[in-house]
């Protein structure tokens, strides 16, 4: 890629941003000074001035928060700064498990007796909290303040409220729960605000608010602010889990999930002092603490996440634009988070629905052009209380009405955006040549802080023969390019033999700029690869034989036969072909004919018609109501590893495929010493590395068949990635293996 056609791009992105000539100062190198007027918002002189009296006349202020990261960084945030300017202050944290989100009578009348406060100060909640406020006010005669910036109701709590979707005009009206907090400090004393930035920053990014206009403001001068490592808590904390400077996907992957995570699995109250807290020893407790609550919270999400596919693994999709489920047992905690991860699966809304307290409680996320708290206001009759924002929301609903409103929601969604289909869209980005300079991505280095509202630029490369080694002991795998630029993907090493072959692929990736031994390079994190063309027929031989290596005799396996013309009267009920050789290949090309393409195992478990080329031998296609098996497997035991879904009609195309020979004793004997004498010296290699060094004189297909009937016999050891020697070799006969004695029924007659 030349230079021009670098600058070309920039030129491209910052126009797709909206970021004009006048712009672009502001963009890249944004002030305080940025930030839209204070007087324009509506209610935050009331809010201030209200304020002001009872830090002045010594009032006891209770700050009502919230248990997420946004609700925990807003009270911080408000806390730390009442505290320092003399006022009696203390903060309430509700319990998600025992009390939900939001103000609550039993919180308010609880605060009341124990605290005896002047005012209460809402953060992140209230502004839905009618009857709340005043029962506040008229039953306990405490005064209250809303602050907040989720959607308002039609009637707001008559106290003063500073919420910024109220306002008009020139205001940004996206600014997250502590984003509010910091711009109602800075309205009382803007100097001392500018201590507070960082942990807006945190809380603006885990709150997935647009980083655009002011919250990009507050995102930029927060991280610069965070990385001068000046508040104990959270420096321990970010050592626990970033290496070097803290960057906004640090928070958004690493500091916002753990920082949540204690509200999620217990209590989050505690957790407020890792931001004003100076004794190191009850933070460094308090440290491990939210670490251990971030594991048990990824357990519980992955359980969640599992327990979900599961329910839906039966159940017809084609009609459904947004998934509602139900279990009365699952733990409210990680409903959001897990919906989060089911978007993603499935790519449409979901909302998970579990009891809490003897009501129904559910937690939503949307996707991309779908307002889900538009949907859910269009069904409010069906449901007690609800609220949230475009892309997340929160909703409370008797139990007797939950299918209904499942029925409702779906017709809603269908009416109000006719357009919207769910479907896999394999990542596109923009088509650019490799290798990238250096110089091009330290420019696009300064599109961050990136996150909702301004993505990441994605890239996409087509590729033929790649030269990827693994690394990190076999588990991730890099290709260094011209220029010092290089291809990375962790987590891929099982893939490096697909990456080297000369089928064609895309690659799908992002471009990162960094410094090594004063020397700048782009390294290019790929984010995806999908098949443009099939492997070759030696790749689809060895995935071939890989599944049958090792399949038990007493199969389940019952295939129908189907033909090409069957294949496609398949088409859009959820089906999967296989190909596992080059024949199959051609096969599943004609029949699966616009269907998504994929090498070894399928995208999502939601069955997106799909043809899966060298499938993974513990792959899970559970999803798929049709499963076609372009060729037959040598043992069917093999096929007893996949995961299929129970009602599953599953089919093969044709029989095994033409190419294999079923090796002599001599020639096994002689790959296996070779074999066994490459893998002393390197553990870990893959087939082609093995076929190179050892097994040309047989030839590629003869050698892969000595090759797994090794694994067959456990004398060599396969882990999805590479070959091994196993720590203890005992004596094995070769009619022991099953493989080979079907290659010799199948090949030798």
């Amino acid at each position: 890629m030349t230079g021009q056609q670098e600058r070309e791009i920039i030129e491209a992105l910052l126009k797709e941003r909206g970021i004009g000539d006048g712009e672009r100062l502001k963009f890249f190198s944004p002030s305080l000074g940025d930030l839209c007027p204070l007087e324009n918002y509506e209610g935050l002189e009331e809010v201030a001035a209200r304020l002001t009296q009872a830090i002045r006349e010594r009032q006891k202020i209770i700050i009502y928060g919230d248990y997420d990261c946004d609700g925990l960084c807003a009270t911080a945030i408000l806390y730390e700064y009442l505290t320092s300017a003399g006022a009696e202050c203390g903060y309430y944290i509700p319990d998600r498990h025992t009390e939900g989100y939001g103000l609550n009578f039993n919180a308010l009348t609880d605060i009341a007796e124990r605290e005896f406060p002047d005012l209460i100060i809402s953060v992140d909640c209230g502004i839905t909290s009618v009857e709340e406020v005043r029962f506040a006010q008229e039953d306990l005669g405490i005064d209250m303040i809303i602050t907040d910036h989720h959607e308002p109701a039609a009637e707001l709590p008559d106290c003063p409220v500073f919420d910024p979707k109220l306002s008009e005009g020139d205001v940004c009206r996206d600014l997250c729960g502590a984003g509010v907090a910091f711009r109602l400090v800075q309205a009382l004393d803007k100097r001392a605000a500018e201590k507070f930035l960082d942990i807006a920053a945190i809380a603006t990014v885990a709150d997935v608010v647009p980083l655009t206009g002011d919250n990009r403001v507050i995102t930029s001068l927060g991280l610069a602010l965070l990385n001068k490592r000046r508040r104990r808590g959270l420096n321990i904390l970010i050592d626990s889990c970033v290496k070097g400077a803290v960057t906004a996907r640090d928070i958004a992957f690493k500091l916002g999930p753990r920082i949540n995570a204690t509200g999620r699995v217990e209590t989050a109250y505690e957790t407020v002092a890792l931001f004003y807290e100076k004794d190191a020893f009850l933070l460094e407790t308090l440290v491990k603490n939210i670490n251990e609550c971030n594991e048990r919270r990824k357990q519980f999400t992955a359980d969640l996440t599992r327990a979900c596919v599961e329910k839906l693994q039966n159940t017809d999709l084609s009609g459904k634009r947004i998934i509602v489920l139900y279990d009365p047992y699952w733990d409210d905690g990680v409903l959001g988070i897990t919906a989060s991860r089911l978007t993603e699966l499935y790519n449409r809304p979901v909302i998970l629905i579990t009891d809490s307290n003897g009501e129904a409680k559910g937690s939503g996320r949307s996707v991309e052009g779908v307002d889900i708290l538009d949907c859910v206001r269009a069904c409010s009759s069906y449901l007690v209380r609800f609220g949230g924002h475009k892309r997340a929301c929160g909703i409370t609903i008797k139990k007797s009405l939950i299918k209904e409103f499942d029925f409702v929601i779906n017709r809603c969604c269908e009416n109000k955006y006719p357009a919207f289909t769910p479907r896999y869209k394999q990542t596109q980005g923009i088509e650019i040549e490799l290798p990238c300079s250096a110089e091009f991505a330290e420019a696009l280095s300064r599109f961050e802080p990136c996150g909702e509202g301004n993505p990441r630029p994605v890239f996409t490369a087509e590729a033929e023969r790649g030269a990827f080694t693994r690394m990190g002991g076999g588990a991730h795998v890099k290709e260094s390019l011209s220029n010092g630029c290089e291809m990375v993907q962790f987590y891929a090493g099982d893939r490096v033999q697909w990456y080297n072959s000369a089928a064609k692929k895309k690659f799908a990736f992002n471009v990162e700029y960094s410094v090594f031994n004063n020397v700048g390079r782009a390294s290019l994190m790929i984010a995806d690869a999908y098949p443009v063309q099939a492997p070759p027929g030696q790749l689809l031989l060895s995935s071939y034989l890989k599944m049958s290596a090792g399949g038990g005799e007493n199969s389940v396996f019952s295939p129908e036969s189907i033909d090409e013309e069957g294949i496609k009267a398949l088409k859009g009920k959820g089906v999967c072909i296989v190909a596992n050789s080059a024949a199959g290949a051609r096969l599943a090309e004609r029949a699966g004919e616009g269907f998504l393409t994929a090498y070894g195992r399928p995208y999502t478990p939601c069955p997106y018609d799909t043809v899966i080329y060298g499938l993974d031998t513990d792959a899970d296609l559970a999803g798929f109501s049709h499963v076609v098996f372009a060729e037959m497997p040598l043992l069917e035991g093999g096929i007893d590893r996949l995961t299929l879904n129970k009602n599953c009609r599953v089919y093969v195309a044709g029989g095994c495929p033409e190419g294999l020979a079923a090796p002599s004793y001599e020639e096994l004997g002689e790959a296996y010493k070779a074999v066994r004498s490459c893998l002393k010296i390197k553990q870990g290699a893959n087939e082609a590395s093995l076929y190179n060094a050892a097994g040309k004189a047989l030839g590629w297909e003869k050698f892969i068949a000595c090759l797994f009937t090794f694994v067959d016999l456990g004398i060599i050891i396969y882990d999805g990635g590479g070959f091994n020697l196993p720590e203890t070799l005992r004596r094995r006969e070769l009619a022991e293996s099953r493989l080979y004695r079907r290659l010799k029924e199948e090949y030798d007659g």
